[in-house]
């Protein structure tokens, strides 16, 4: 597969989806604003710590404004490839000002800065193969500072192909539920997306550096995980 072709098919997908994509996306991912809950409760500092966030694959800024809302003190980077995403996101956040940067780009390629106490990703990783995603554990690691906190919400595999597939037919009927062509979406997401399963993961996370390393939350074929640099 060229993983270039494949982020840039990726890319134009989400810009042509990114005005609608919020009344979207809890049509499509089950529990995804119970997803939210976990993650804010996941992240483990003062409520008044100045800490700097990267947002990798941003899109409209879920999880950014929830983190600005419950750190005052945060700012986030909001790092996506979609220009239309950051649009929305630069809408829907406007009230923040200055603690929200936007930056446009391609996170399996690009540079999205250092100096992180908390780097988050909502759905985005699994764009990239394993190899990629590898790669990327390593350069998030490098990009946090000691006792810095990485959470990862993605779409992922079974630990075997009977599960994956149990999985993936109890997703679509989800969808169908919602109203959504379950079939379409399927064939689409098996067109882009290259998802893992959530013990390659965590392992390659600890291969990264990462401590406490582990899933917090799972459901089906979605999972949140993660790990923390060691002081």
């Amino acid at each position: 597969m060229n993983l270039s072709r494949n982020l840039d098919d990726v890319r134009q997908q989400f810009e042509e989806r990114a005005f609608d994509y919020d009344g979207l996306i809890p049509r499509l991912i089950p529990q995804y604003r119970e997803q939210h809950e976990i993650i804010l409760q996941l992240i483990d500092f003062e409520t008044h710590a100045n800490i700097k966030v990267l947002d990798l694959g941003a899109g409209t800024g879920i999880l950014s404004a929830m983190i600005l809302q419950a750190f005052p003190q945060a700012k986030v980077t909001a790092f996506d490839m979609a220009q239309n995403m950051l649009k929305v996101c630069q809408t829907n956040l406007s009230a923040f000002g200055h603690r929200l940067t936007l930056q446009q780009g391609n996170f399996a390629e690009d540079d999205f800065g250092s100096g992180y106490d908390l780097v988050v990703s909502g759905l985005a990783i699994h764009h990239l193969d394993g190899a990629g995603k590898q790669t990327l554990f390593k350069k998030l690691f490098q990009s946090m500072n000691s006792g810095g906190i990485l959470l990862i919400r993605d779409i992922v595999t079974g630990a075997t192909p009977r599960l994956t597939e149990q999985y993936e037919q109890l997703w679509r009927q989800y969808m169908k539920a919602n109203g959504e062509d379950d079939a379409a979406w399927f064939q689409n997401y098996l067109k882009e997306d290259i998802p893992s399963s959530v013990e390659e993961q965590t392992q390659w996370l600890a291969a990264a550096g990462f401590a406490d390393v582990a899933c917090h939350w799972r459901y089906l074929n979605f999972a949140i995980f993660g790990g923390i640099v060691p002081r």
